[in-house]
């Protein structure tokens, strides 16, 4: 989350940002965070005047014992400091809660060159890749045709765990794994480090990496531990390294993972009742990079490109867009999406996000870097590499034959055992 300092320094273009992003009712909080710390401030100033007005008394009291010197008006004075301090701190944690509970829900600052816009239909394409195929009645849904050639069982999911679970079966599961090992292999040799992160993250430390009210929304969480399943890579690898200090001439930092993702995916759309598109699992290779102030948007532009690359070798159609202000995640300073064209559904759909939090989640985790003589809160970058199951539903309606074969993208095939087609109705 964003804090004081900060909101000091950027009164004007967090309102104007707020605005941007239609919050424009949130402006007040910022005069209402402003204002009750400069009560804590003030409360802080009185309490170390009396801290330090009791060690006074005390070292005058040990002096006045030491000469066998009445000293019992001092210490009366003395016995009444601790209840006055521990009155400001009562008061001083108070505001501090205050506080937090108006910062954990303001957004982050916008980027200046962020589009401005409402909703999603004013995020803004401009790059495509690929022409879209002709349409083709004959294309079956991914899910149709997965259960008709036996590559997933949408029913044992759905029996065994619940809707939005599924088991992949056979090839289809080698070509979960084979996007997987390309993914990573395709990030490997762009220089990032491999990770193997834990699955579950305790509250304070997730929430430093997500807005409050997706405890609620997305965030499974564990029975009788404090602990809560993972969304997605990007939390248990921005947390690896908080409380940690860089020099600015170490970064950037560029790490990367494969992980199971958990999501409740609560809202209007919901789970998937049968197929891959959205699910409560999936998998995921994530990359995030650890910034200075300087490079962080150069860095975004980087990593979005890089994934274009990705999605080129996979013979996707597919366009990039750039979220617009009022569709930006409370998060997120500026994003791109990478969208693939689904024959089937007649339309583009979300595959990766790429976005820059600026300070968000460091100043929440306390991730710093070190430039000349000051010390900065660390610029953090994330971005979907591939999430396998979204990137395999386009391959299918992308890549199936009538005789329920589909086709594999070229890039795959050595992951595949040199497999060029997967599938087919038996006969």
């Amino acid at each position: 989350m964003l804090y004081v300092k900060f909101i000091k320094e950027n009164y004007e273009l967090l309102k104007n940002s707020l605005s941007k992003r239609g919050q424009e009712e949130k402006a007040e909080w910022l005069d209402i965070i402003l204002e009750r710390d400069k009560k804590w401030r003030a409360l802080k100033q009185k309490a170390d005047k009396l801290r330090q007005k009791r060690n006074e008394l005390t070292n005058k009291i040990r002096e006045l014992k030491s000469q066998k010197k009445q000293y019992d008006l001092i210490l009366k004075q003395a016995q009444s400091v601790p209840g006055k301090i521990t009155l400001m701190e009562n008061e001083m944690s108070e505001l501090s809660k205050q506080i937090n509970s108006y910062l954990e829900k303001l957004p982050n600052i916008l980027h200046e060159k962020v589009p401005l816009g409402k909703d999603e239909k004013d995020n803004i394409p401009f790059k495509f890749f690929k022409e879209r195929p002709t349409t083709n009645s004959d294309l079956l849904s991914h899910s149709e045709l997965l259960e008709k050639t036996n590559l997933a069982n949408f029913d044992a999911g759905r029996i065994n765990s619940g809707q939005g679970f599924n088991y992949l079966t056979g090839e289809l599961a080698e070509l979960d794994l084979a996007l997987q090992r390309f993914g990573i292999d395709f990030l490997l040799k762009k220089g990032f480090k491999l990770v193997v992160p834990p699955l579950a993250l305790n509250k304070k430390t997730l929430g430093g990496t997500v807005p409050l009210d997706e405890f609620n929304d997305v965030i499974y969480k564990i029975e009788g531990e404090d602990l809560y399943l993972i969304a997605t890579a990007e939390q248990p690898l921005v947390s690896l390294n908080s409380n940690k200090t860089f020099n600015k001439e170490d970064l950037p930092i560029k790490i990367c993972a494969i992980t199971p993702c958990f999501r409740k995916e609560i809202g209007s759309r919901g789970v998937d009742t049968k197929g891959l598109f959205r699910m409560h699992q999936f998998n995921k290779v994530e990359q995030v990079v650890i910034s200075d102030h300087e490079n962080s948007y150069n860095l975004l532009e980087e990593m979005e490109s890089l994934t274009e690359d990705f999605f080129k070798k996979l013979e996707l159609p597919f366009r990039v867009i750039e979220i617009c202000s009022g569709d930006l995640g409370p998060k997120q300073t500026k994003q791109y999406d990478i969208e693939a064209w689904f024959p089937r559904q007649q339309e583009y759909q979300e595959v990766t996000s790429a976005s820059n939090t600026g300070e968000y989640q460091s100043a929440t985790l306390n991730i710093k870097y070190v430039e000349g003589e000051e010390k900065k809160f660390c610029h953090l970058l994330n971005n979907t590499m591939v999430a396998t199951s979204r990137a395999m539903v386009a391959i299918i309606e992308n890549f199936q034959n009538k005789d329920g074969t589909i086709k594999i993208p070229k890039a795959l095939r050595k992951y595949m055992n040199g497999k060029k087609k997967i599938g087919g109705f038996k006969k």
